[in-house]
């Protein structure tokens, strides 16, 4: 079902960043996509041989029109398409359901009243097509998807508005053979008659498990179709005279989709019951284990062939131990769907934690990972559109990810548990003894809640907080930074969209306090606009009595805002330099007394007002300095064209100056990383370690490139990719 990358499939198309291959043919490729908000889609592309065809390229946006034209209920979602890109692409709802045909392979022909039922969806389906002058036009079962919800088309790479032959010769076909209808077999006009035609073909596999006019090469399958009468063999005797007037040859013969609908439902003794209840229980078990299969999908890229290989220290995108999806979450599938019991039946184990136990322990990624100073290396998945791979660090753990979170060992890589009940990073805090989790559920009424999470475990206690005036499904929620007593977390209300804000939510940064479960404070946020992904925080941390955030707007400045902790006054704000790195913009270096802003200056602000307490104008005016960061009285930042600098945190004055090494810009979007006995800074060449005394520079520190982390305790800098998390030595 999920086959992996190759090496040149596109790591990420518009925002959606891609895991697995779903299939491949002579027109394009479909990839298992997911975008930052944790919206799993399946996204088609054209072949760049087809891409630089007009004939194609408008082929492929009349597809998107007419999956558009279908709508979620009856087809695939669309979620995003870019037809005019250099590679097309289509993103649309990834159907959680076989295609009828595998159905009936698994399961044996349909009972005649799911066929009924199952006809009577597709002629709504068509209907609705062909309100808008739409024909489908290659109607067959392997492009019919079946949900517990009911069935949806999918594949318009054919569809047409009626009438419209500009991109089929004259009395050439287009589409399958075998579900051919004889005008379309002959390269005639293919009418809503044809689409007709098609649909009764389909039931008839759907019935017998073999189509009307058998197998065989094109030409014989082309001659049946217009010839032969079909064959009906094994049809129910109910259905046989209402399809046998489908399959006629002359289009006028035939039931529009409003009658055979009609004719459908009439052999139904309850209309109204959910679909779901009318397919065979195999068939509802292997739905089941299709929801959970795809969420235990991780990225993996094959390998560069040795004929294209070159030197790379990239890590590969190796295969990783896949999540085990939480008991909360399968509840929460399986009760908002008509599966009900279905889904804690057979494919329950799949979600369960149905694996082998012997899990092996995590090794470097292959010949590709970097090796050097490497201890270990683990697959992870982040999706940092919206969210920052920042891990939670605590004395004998790390946590990472974003899908399919992993509590590791610093020390070894191994894994402690995977995949808590809490989906998104971004809902997690630590106060570097606990961890906290601002719950996610699919219940649409349940009221937002904090908990804490078991750190030997991953698994999610009893709630320290409530607030029964915020929502917990809301997409923008986020758990911010938690001290001893208090979280601080952002929450909202109103109504649910399927991703993203709405303009009518109401949104507030809050704080509350952990023994009691209080709400200490609450202030609004500003509005979102509709579908607006960004989310109102990109960090936060307390220092003292303050509060402080890197928040953006919606349409993506960042501000450094200090709030009082304890009332929740806001207290300052000011703009950040919006030409930094989205990592760099977010990396908060504060102590007792400053905040020293990622801004591309160097200099420290007074928490209290935001006064400017002092300045360092570097080697020349108008320096550049990465994002800064500040440990014991000292201020480390790198300076563009020169190196690592070391400043008294108090008044600014020079401890020491790196000797002049080159430094570009590419080397100023992440903070230097302040170890035990050296502070580490990004290189061309990997990481720079200097003395913290003396800025006396060690060896050469190779690493991939990377967000690093210091975990002191384990004695390991902590490198974060975008799919990959590795520790290197701490010193």
């Amino acid at each position: 079902m999920f086959s992996p990358l190759t090496h040149d499939d596109p790591h990420r198309l518009g925002a959606y960043r891609l895991i697995a291959r779903l299939g491949s043919g002579g027109m394009g490729t479909v990839y298992l996509a997911r975008s930052a908000t944790g919206r799993t889609a399946a996204l088609k592309t054209m072949h760049a041989r087809l891409a630089t065809d007009p004939a194609f390229r408008t082929r492929f946006r009349l597809e998107v029109d007419a999956a558009r034209v279908i709508g979620p209920v009856h087809g695939a979602q669309v979620f995003d398409a870019d037809p005019l890109a250099e590679t097309p692409w289509l993103a649309t709802e990834y159907v959680l359901g076989p295609p009828l045909d595998d159905a009936v392979t698994l399961a044996g022909p349909l009972p005649e009243p799911a066929v009924r039922a199952l006809g009577g969806l597709l002629c709504a389906a068509l209907a609705q097509l062909h309100a808008s002058d739409v024909v489908h036009r290659d109607l067959k079962p392997s492009n019919i998807m079946l949900t517990a919800d009911g069935p949806k088309v999918i594949d318009f790479g054919i569809a047409r508005a009626i009438g419209d032959d500009h991109l089929t010769r004259t009395g050439s076909a287009a589409g399958t053979p075998a579900f051919m209808s004889p005008e379309q077999a002959t390269g005639q006009e293919h009418t809503s008659a044809g689409d007709v035609f098609a649909l009764a073909g389909v039931l008839v596999h759907a019935a017998t498990g073999h189509g009307p006019f058998g197998t065989g090469q094109p030409a014989d399958l082309l001659y049946r179709v217009r010839y032969a009468d079909p064959d009906l063999i094994g049809v129910p005797p109910g259905l046989l005279p209402v399809l046998t007037r489908c399959l006629a040859k002359n289009p006028a013969d035939r039931p529009t989709t409003t009658g055979l609908a009609a004719e459908l439902a009439a052999g139904l003794e309850d209309v109204h019951r959910p679909f779901a209840d009318r397919l065979p229980e195999l068939l509802l078990g292997e739905i089941a284990r299709l929801v959970g299969s795809v969420w235990h999908v991780r990225p993996y890229r094959l390998p560069v062939p040795p004929e294209h290989a070159l030197a790379d220290t990239r890590p590969s995108d190796a295969a990783a131990t896949p999540p085990v999806m939480s008991r909360r979450k399968l509840l929460a599938i399986g009760g908002s769907s008509a599966l009900g019991a279905a889904a804690l039946g057979a494919g329950a184990w799949a979600w369960l934690g149905g694996r082998d136990s012997a899990d092996p322990k995590p090794k470097p990624t292959g010949s590709q990972a970097p090796k050097w100073d490497l201890f270990w290396q683990v697959r992870t998945s982040y999706d940092n559109a919206r969210i920052l791979p920042q891990p939670l660090v605590l004395d004998g753990l790390v946590i990472v990810g974003e899908y399919g979170v992993q509590a590791l060992d610093p020390r070894t890589g191994e894994p402690k548990w995977d995949d808590p009940d809490v989906y998104f990073m971004r809902r997690t805090a630590t106060d570097g003894k606990r961890i906290y989790a601002a719950d996610y559920t699919l219940d649409e009424n349940e009221p937002l809640t904090v908990a804490t999470v078991d750190a030997a475990t991953g698994t999610i206690g009893d709630p320290v907080a409530e607030f029964k005036d915020l929502r917990a499904i809301l997409d923008g929620t986020q758990l911010l930074c938690a001290t001893d007593d208090t979280v601080y977390l952002t929450g909202g209300r109103g109504p649910h969209p399927k991703s993203g804000f709405s303009a009518e939510q109401s949104w507030f940064l809050l704080g509350a306090d952990i023994r009691s479960g209080k709400k200490l404070w609450q202030v609004p946020l500003p509005a979102r606009p509709d579908k607006s992904e960004r989310l109102h925080f990109l960090s936060g941390r307390v220092e003292g009595e303050y509060l402080v955030l890197v928040q953006q707007s919606a349409d993506g400045e960042p501000r450094l805002v200090v709030h009082n902790a304890t009332t929740g006054e806001a207290l300052w704000d000011r703009p950040l330099d919006n030409d930094q790195p989205l990592f760099g913009q977010a990396h908060l270096a504060v102590d007792a007394q400053h905040v020293y802003p990622a801004s591309g200056e160097l200099a420290a602000l007074r928490l209290a007002d935001g006064k400017e307490a002092w300045r360092f104008e570097g080697s020349a005016s108008g320096a550049r300095f990465g994002p800064p960061a500040v440990k014991d009285g000292v201020v480390y930042a790198v300076e563009e064209g020169r190196g690592m600098v070391a400043l008294d945190a108090a008044d600014g004055t020079p401890r020491w100056v790196e000797k002049k090494r080159a430094v570009t810009a590419d080397d100023l979007d992440a903070p230097p990383v302040v170890g035990i006995a050296y502070v580490y800074s990004k290189a061309a060449t990997g990481l720079v370690a200097a003395d913290l005394r003396t800025g006396a520079a060690a060896r050469p520190f190779k690493a991939s490139g990377a967000r690093y982390f210091a975990h002191e305790s384990a004695r390991r800098l902590i490198a974060v990719g975008d799919s990959y998390t590795a520790a290197y030595p701490l010193a």
